[in-house]
């Protein structure tokens, strides 16, 4: 797995990479600017350590002369000027006096501060890592796990990976350590797969992941101002019929071992190799927007929605940010029950809009506008174009993806969709469902006046499991400019769904 993947490390072989000497001139060295400006949103006064050939007995002493510089706690102007979704005021029980404090309040927003951060850590701080370093070394032997999980990131330093961990029980050694105790037999789980290095092992049954997007679309896509992996999750976008149609449910925290453990690492180590100058963190914001959330996809999606927060439980400080906009007002009643499955840390990490102008605002504070999708305010491609530059490989780019979630109802026998190629894009046209094979369901795809037509059967093949997701391929390529006809055919009498995914490229005329 480790010569597949950019982003995880033989923390067995990384334990020993620095002496102590070397992790206190790691932990207690500043990184002040990235890209010409101040990396954390503090006004407070930055110090710099210089531990060439410092002990700890010299750390110590620069350290004591400067940890008045180190208070760096929130205004409390700032953390109870509203409700945001740092667990917020606990005297809160009626969803109503939630939903207008969320509404009539300025959110509390996650400030980005140095506090428990290599460069900015007190004495007491310092001892605490390498402390919890010292711990990690003597579990080596009967519990190497402890050592996988914290070093697990190659593109994250030693001391940033201890501070992490740290940070999520506020530099609290007995709790960290019990906390890595208690992460480890989900760790095992995950790691038994190999954490899903790829999409199709964590989708399985051939299921391909630019389909999944299409309906679970969550986009992991450039960087934020300070450096953090971005994520978007239009939720408009999103159906419970239409994941089924590719994959099982329960898959998505699956998927979600394969984004925390793989493609936010592989983000990171990307940004780093095309800008070594740039900071880049190994924590992810997710940006969220809620506009066309119903309350029955909310409720069937709780169970799925607890399995993707354990797994980022499973990686302590991963999440730098939550910022979620166009929250419904049902939200509210639903909020509890979500945050009941994330620990502490994680739930101080959301911020929770109603307002879409605000929310939008706060989203362009975090993401250049001129990165930011355009679908969450700013000027950048929307999030259905990253989508489709996802689904792109070496011998195809996909320029945009068309798709529908047909519905076969049970009084009638087929269902269809209409659908235009513009001059010089191709097409193919594969179909996802779940149909039983006793339905006895087939696919007609042709050009708008019938002169051609392909069919295909949508019938499972020997290895593939009954009741489970497959799909079919259209065999031919498509050329436009025209219109062109999708229709499913069923003989039996029952509600079917199949989703039809045609992705478009460019034709190379040259």
């Amino acid at each position: 797995m480790g010569q597949r993947l950019v982003c995880c490390r033989s923390a067995r072989a990384y334990r020993n990479e620095y002496d102590d000497q070397g992790i206190i001139e790691d932990l207690t060295k500043t990184k002040k600017e990235i890209n010409g400006t101040v990396f954390y949103s503090t006004n407070q006064t930055f110090f710099s350590l210089q531990l060439a050939h410092a002990d700890l007995d010299d750390a110590e002493s620069m350290l004591d002369s400067t940890s008045s510089q180190l208070d760096y706690e929130a205004d409390p102007s700032e953390s109870t000027n509203g409700i945001a979704a740092t667990g917020g005021r606990k005297d809160i029980v009626s969803t109503g006096i939630f939903q207008t404090q969320l509404e009539g309040t300025k959110v509390a927003k996650v400030q980005d501060r140095p506090n428990g951060f290599p460069g900015y850590l007190t004495k007491e701080q310092l001892e605490i890592c390498l402390s919890f370093r010292q711990w990690l070394k003597e579990q080596s032997d009967e519990n190497p796990i402890y050592s996988d999980m914290v070093y697990y990131y190659s593109v994250e330093e030693e001391a940033y990976a201890i501070c992490r961990y740290l940070r999520a029980r506020k530099f609290n050694l007995k709790d960290t350590q019990e906390l890595v105790e208690s992460l480890a037999d989900v760790w095992k789980e995950g790691q038994k797969h190999g954490f899903y290095p790829t999409a199709a092992e964590a989708l399985g049954g051939g299921s391909h992941e630019s389909a999944f997007l299409t309906q679970f679309p969550i986009i992991m896509n450039g960087l934020t101002r300070n450096g953090c992996p971005l994520l978007y999750f239009p939720v408009k976008y999103m159906s419970i019929e239409g994941i089924e149609c590719v994959c099982p449910m329960d898959t998505i925290s699956k998927y979600m071992w394969h984004v925390a453990a793989h493609k936010s690492g592989n983000i990171v180590a990307k940004a780093k190799e095309e800008d070594p100058s740039r900071f880049v963190r190994m924590q992810f914001v997710a940006l969220v927007d809620l506009d066309g959330l119903s309350i029955s996809t909310m409720r069937r999606a709780m169970g799925e929605m607890e399995g993707c927060m354990a797994v980022l439980n499973a990686f302590p400080e991963i999440l730098f940010s939550v910022c979620i906009t166009n929250m419904p007002r049902f939200f509210a009643a639903f909020w509890p029950l979500i945050r009941a499955f994330m620990d502490e840390s994680t739930a101080s990490k959301f911020e929770l809009y109603s307002n879409p102008v605000e929310g939008k605002k706060r989203m362009v504070e975090l993401v250049d506008k001129n990165e930011l999708a355009s679908d969450f305010g700013g000027n950048g491609p929307t999030t259905l174009e990253m989508a489709a530059r996802m689904a792109s490989t070496s011998h195809k780019k996909i320029s945009r993806q068309i798709t529908k979630l047909l519905t076969k109802k049970a009084h009638k026998s087929h269902v269809d969709m209409t659908f235009k190629l513009e001059r010089g894009e191709a097409a193919s046209v594969s179909i996802y469902t779940r149909v039983s094979d006793a339905n006895q369901a087939h696919a007609v795809l042709s050009n708008s006046n019938k002169s051609e037509e392909w069919t295909i059967d949508l019938k499972r093949n020997k290895k593939e499991e009954a009741a489970k997701s497959f799909h079919r391929d259209f065999k031919t390529t498509l050329h436009g400019p025209g219109e062109y006809i999708v229709t499913v055919h069923q003989k039996t009498r029952q509600v079917d769904y199949f989703l039809v995914v045609a992705e478009a490229s460019h034709e190379d005329t040259s």
